[in-house]
């Protein structure tokens, strides 16, 4: 394991190198968290009947937007990667080239992630007061963790299609509206229909997003030792996928000639 542990010390003193990407994620989550601050409490002043607590309702939110703000964007960085044709000498290192770039991706996202959860729970506390569930709060950390490694695996598996597309933004695209719409990332699944919440739980959105952040409201989404299961299993997917994608495109480039 010594040889993934120094790639992620690599990824970790790479994105400590580049503060600027991570002040500006910074700051567009404090903007994001002050809209929607405001909107609830628009909507509760209104009189308007909701489900959840404007208070609820933004801890919601900050887990969520923090789970996907701290994942490295390790997808471009395997695609010029691939560009370049780096790949071809990164390949002949006696290490698995798909777990040093998912170990490099996770030293980065040990960079960002205290940082983002700082800023959260910062902001959250500010403008909604402290969490009704502290517990729960503690519980969607740990898992949120947990789902930030896992979509930065799964971006790793993005990255490897550029072997095939040349350019991954729209795959990425296509993933990220997926996640936030599947994944429940400005409103708990609960407040969508129930076939809609039947199909969302066939993917690993929920998992990633909705789950960990609705252990700090009073109606978690599944139960923590089913989130722990399915984060496991949607892993394993996402392993299995960009580790057969990542041979299969080595075999391309030897039937190639290179």
């Amino acid at each position: 394991m010594n040889k993934y542990t120094a790639f992620a010390r690599l990824g970790f003193r790479q994105a400590r190198a580049e503060p600027g990407e991570l002040l500006g994620r910074v700051l567009f989550f404090v903007l994001i968290l002050g809209v929607f601050s405001s909107i609830w409490r628009a909507v509760a002043e209104s009189g308007a009947s909701t489900a959840r607590q404007p208070a609820e309702m933004l801890w919601y939110l900050a887990v969520t937007e923090w789970i996907l703000l701290s994942a490295p964007s390790v997808q471009f960085q395997i695609e010029e990667d691939i560009r370049r044709g780096d790949v071809a000498y990164q390949i002949a290192r006696p290490a698995s080239w798909v777990g040093a770039r998912l170990a490099h991706g996770l030293g980065a996202l040990a960079v960002r992630a205290p940082v983002m959860l700082v800023v959260a729970c910062a902001a959250a506390w500010s403008l909604a007061g402290p969490p009704k569930r502290p517990v729960g709060l503690a519980a969607a950390i740990g898992f949120g963790l947990m789902a930030a490694a896992v979509v930065t695996l799964f971006d790793v598996a993005i990255g490897i299609a550029a072997f095939w597309l040349g350019d991954v933004a729209p795959a990425y695209w296509i993933w990220q509206k997926l996640l936030f719409v599947l994944g429940g990332l400005l409103l708990p699944l609960q407040f969508y229909p129930a076939l809609f919440i039947r199909v969302a739980r066939l993917t690993p959105f929920p998992a990633l997003l909705a789950g960990p952040a609705s252990l700090v409201t009073r109606e978690p989404l599944m139960p923590a030792s089913v989130l722990a299961v399915t984060l496991a299993f949607w892993a394993a997917v996402g392993w299995s996928v960009a580790h057969t994608a990542f041979n299969r495109a080595v075999s391309r480039l030897h039937v190639n000639g290179g």
